[in-house]
């Protein structure tokens, strides 16, 4: 009877152990995943940060030496990064000054000033003509 006793003690202790070490693993990845957008938005804002840093190098060192190609190589890879359309074209076009027989910097340049120019497609919604007032029956 003892025995019978003891097992049904220990079976009762496990199941609660084994509840308890569920529900903190459960609380556990809940609580992870309120707290992943937080750490995802901290990430963007220190690589932003970042590479704002790096940019700010590359145009010190192009003050000191406008014409030092790797700076320019690494602020046209910086705005790019950074979807800084004009502030890319403004570096490859002194890049392509200086560099005026390098073909890869000539069609680089053809297609950022393609991609400038096309229109931004934001949607299809198409102007509409503008409606009479309806005059009111007497």
């Amino acid at each position: 009877m003892q025995k019978n006793k003891f097992t049904k003690v220990f079976v009762i202790g496990s199941g609660i152990a084994f509840l308890a070490s569920s529900g903190m693993g459960i609380s556990s990845m809940i609580g992870g995943s309120i707290d992943r957008p937080a750490q995802n938005q901290n990430a963007a804002q220190s690589q932003n940060a970042q590479l704002q840093a790096e940019e700010k190098g590359f145009v010190t060192v192009l003050k000191r030496e406008p014409n030092n190609q790797t700076a320019l190589r690494g602020l046209i890879e910086i705005r790019m990064q950074r979807d800084d359309a004009p502030g890319t074209k403004a570096a490859l076009e002194q890049l392509v000054k200086l560099n005026p027989t390098n073909q890869q910097y000539k069609e680089f340049l053809a297609a950022l000033n393609k991609q400038m120019a096309e229109p931004k497609k934001v949607g299809t919604l198409k102007p509409t003509e503008p409606t009479q007032p309806t005059q009111p029956s007497k």
